[in-house]
């Protein structure tokens, strides 16, 4: 029986409902069922080295999408039960395609061939071969010199035969694997022999890394990891050499735990220092469950510091007599039952200089996971004298929030202060938020929290705080606020000292404030790329705020800010005027979805203290009524562009007292790469002065220079300097860098393959 339509298209679905008979006697089944099979076989998870990108279902096996099947011949045999498909066979669905010369199906056997250049597109994949043979009975068959292209990562997998053995067990002879596009890739991993089994291990036998098709490292037999799931085996390593550490090799070990944990064991040896074990556990319950546990211990080889050695006294100016060091971090984030939710922030370390000797850098080459951007909270700097740990316990309702919170602060700068460092050590926090009286334009509020302060050599004790608060917010018109405010705040600490004496003492502040407001703005027409409006709006606002204390002046309170604050012993009395200005522009793309983008915020505040200038003027105390005045920038007018400042301006001295200033700019480049300048300033008067600035640049021909320097202007030296230049070709990349800081130069290179990951030196 012989077809000659040159096009037929057909629904699996509505095949599926026929009968036996009229199913098996229709010609393009056994053409899907072929492209099925194909698919299977060399698309398959865990069939070659990407199991991640074809991890991903693929549309063939969607069966409400019809098949389209065109050829110069469709014929069926029946009494020998063959489908034929002669002459330019091409086989589609949504955007996938099979080309052939010539497909056969032979129902008695269930043996299905493809022959003469055959070509399967899904997509940007691609798979080709000179004929493929399958047993739809077993599952098995192959395809003879095939290949196999993914889009993605460049993929390039290649063999004289392609084979499906048994149930998820695949063999590939003669195997080439390369990200490089040609014919003569710069490099490629071959071995005459790949065999995988899905969720379980693949062999290579006679595998070697070859360059430019001359072989580099060879290896007689090698197994791998071929599961899509997390699997339990060894990490790349990572080897390096530094002037304070001597000879450095690290090789990490991963373990999966379950679904839902997992961790990573680090050994790792220093020829200068000795043997340091790490560990790092993770766990996700759910997308607001989780956390991560790290820590790290060395039993040093060098049991003391050297405190006449220079280089050491760059690290710290702090003695170290242990030998056994330590750094315990973590972060973790927990849902609990009664919508109780739970924060724990860990930090703990043996000495101050463990976190400079140890610090993973190395421009951006991080072994462990990034606490600070994992849990979205601050992690203290590594420079840093004191490490907080805390557990916070909180509940948020509709009207309050409650707060449970026991926290402890390490003095690792210097552990003889250790002793006196106050600890809150458990804590309570009761919040009321704001709540209207009625109809009325009044607003109520109530905070409240409680302490128990600790320390190991001095004061130990309670310590209560009780702050009610209303709000009269009033509109005069539809362009000025006024909204005056009312506090009172109530402190009481119950203390014993180092000798166990008693001692109660109260305070209270009493607060009033006001706060006038009001803008005025215009828009502009505007036409510059997508941008077609601008808003600029600014906003004067005037503040009062006047603060009166009670109670004894010789009592000293202690720990908590709001102690300070009512400690004091002084009223404030004071006015304050801002102007802030801010600059939005209206974005519209071709489809007209309309965005709004800031690109330009200015503010500048000046207040003056009215009870200073009502103070006595002694020639040892001069009368400073005005503060200092306050200016802020920050120009954000598109992504790649990020300027911020900040200073303070001193009236009578006639200098600025403080100054930051930070900016960053990026220029995309071709091949996903972007050129990168950053600058980073800090100006502190009789304090800090530095200087940071880095810039990466991507020049011709894929080459890349770079370089950072950190530099303390008020002693005129600098902390670190380092540069670092690479080359990037379309399938490999190297990158050298030196980095120096006052007592350690470390050295980094850096071979990348594109698509398989990167490993090196440092």
């Amino acid at each position: 029986m012989v077809f000659n339509q040159q096009s037929i298209i057909i629904n699996p679905i509505d095949v599926a409902r026929r009968d036996k008979i009229i199913t098996t006697r229709n010609p393009t089944i056994f053409l899907s069922i072929i492209l099925a099979i194909f698919t299977t076989l060399v698309l398959n998870p865990g069939y070659s080295f990407a199991i991640d990108i074809l991890s991903e279902k693929n549309l063939i096996e969607n069966e409400e999408i019809p098949w389209e099947i065109t050829a110069k011949t469709l014929s069926y045999d029946e009494k020998k039960g063959i489908y034929v498909a002669e002459g330019d066979v091409v086989i589609s669905k949504e955007n996938q395609f099979l080309y052939a010369q010539k497909a056969v199906y032979n129902m008695k056997t269930g043996i299905a061939k493809v022959s003469g250049h055959v070509r399967l597109e899904a997509g940007a994949d691609v798979v080709t071969g000179e004929s493929g043979l399958f047993d739809l009975k077993t599952k098995t068959g192959e395809i003879v010199n095939g290949s196999l292209f993914l889009k993605k990562n460049n993929f390039y997998l290649s063999g004289s035969v392609l084979k499906k053995v048994a149930e998820d067990t695949y063999v590939v002879k003669d195997a080439s694997v390369t990200t490089c596009d040609g014919d003569d890739p710069d490099w490629s991993f071959t071995g005459s022999e790949v065999k995988v089994t899905v969720e379980g291990y693949g062999t290579i036998k006679h595998s070697s890394f070859r360059i430019r098709g001359v072989p580099i490292l060879y290896m007689p037999y090698m197994i791998f990891p071929a599961k899509t799931k997390r699997q339990t085996g060894l990490l790349p390593p990572r080897a390096g050499y530094s002037t304070l550490n001597g000879g450095d090799f690290e090789l990490p070990f991963f373990w999966a735990i379950s679904d839902q944990t997992d961790a990573t064991l680090y050994s790792r040896f220093m020829t200068h220092r000795g043997y340091m074990q790490g560990a790092e556990f993770r766990y996700l319950a759910d997308e607001s469950s989780k956390g991560v546990l790290q820590f790290d211990i060395l039993s040093d080889r060098r049991a003391s510091k050297n405190m006449t050695d220079p280089d050491q006294l760059e690290i710290s100016p702090f003695a170290r007599t242990n030998q056994t060091r330590y750094w315990l971090r973590g972060r973790s984030d927990q849902n609990l039952i009664g919508g109780l939710i739970a924060r724990l922030d860990a930090d703990l370390v043996s000495d101050q200089d463990y976190l400079r000797e140890f610090e993973e850098k190395l421009f951006g080459y991080q072994a462990r996971t990034n606490l600070e951007q994992e849990s979205k909270r601050p992690f203290y700097e590594m420079r840093s004298p004191t490490r907080r740990s805390a557990l916070r316990l909180s509940r948020d309702g509709e009207g309050y929030s409650l707060q449970g919170l026991a926290s402890y602060y390490q003095e690792a700068g210097d552990p003889a202060e250790q002793d006196d460092m106050s600890q809150p050590l458990a804590g309570l926090d009761l919040t009321f938020l704001p709540d209207q009286f009625g109809q009325l334009p009044v607003f109520y509020s109530l905070n409240s929290d409680y302490n128990y302060v600790w320390q190991k050599e001095g004061s130990k004790g309670h310590d209560f705080t009780l702050s009610p608060e209303i709000n009269f917010p009033l509109w005069f018109g539809p362009y000025v606020q006024f909204e005056p405010s009312f506090r009172y705040l109530y402190n009481a600490q119950w203390i014993n000292d180092s000798q166990d004496n008693r001692n109660r003492q109260n305070r209270g502040l009493y607060e009033a404030k006001a706060r006038l407001a009001t803008n005025s703005q215009r828009i502009f027409d505007f036409d510059w790329g997508n941008v077609k409006k601008l808003k600029h709006k600014i906003s004067p606002i005037f503040r009062y705020t006047y603060q009166g204390g009670q109670g004894d002046e010789d009592d000293i309170p202690w720990f908590t800010p709001i102690d300070e604050e009512i400690g004091s012993g002084e009223t404030k009395n004071q006015v304050s005027f801002s102007l802030e200005n801010f600059l939005d522009a209206r974005l519209e793309d071709k489809k007209g979805r309309v965005t709004y983008n800031r690109w330009v915020f200015f503010k500048l505040e000046q207040s003056y203290d009215i009870h200073e200038e009502r103070q006595d003027e002694t020639p040892d105390n001069k009368k400073k009524p005005l503060n200092p005045l306050l200016a802020e920038l920050v120009v954000t007018p598109f992504s790649g562009l990020d300027l911020r400042g900040n200073t303070k301006w001193d009236h009578y001295d006639h200098a600025f007292s403080d100054v930051t200033l930070s900016g960053r700019f990026s220029v995309p480049r071709s091949g996903r790469r972007r050129d990168i300048y950053e600058v980073d300033y800090i100006y502190g008067k009789d304090r800090q002065k530095d200087l940071s600035v880095l810039a990466d640049l991507n020049l011709a021909y894929g080459f890349s220079i770079g370089g950072s320097l950190k530099r303390d202007m008020d002693q005129g030296r600098n902390i670190s300097t380092s540069g670092w230049a690479g080359y990037q070709s379309q399938c490999w990349g190297l990158k050298l860098g030196v980095e120096r800081d006052n007592w350690n130069t470390s050295v980094m290179v850096v071979f990348k393959l594109v698509g398989l990951g990167e490993t090196g030196v440092w």
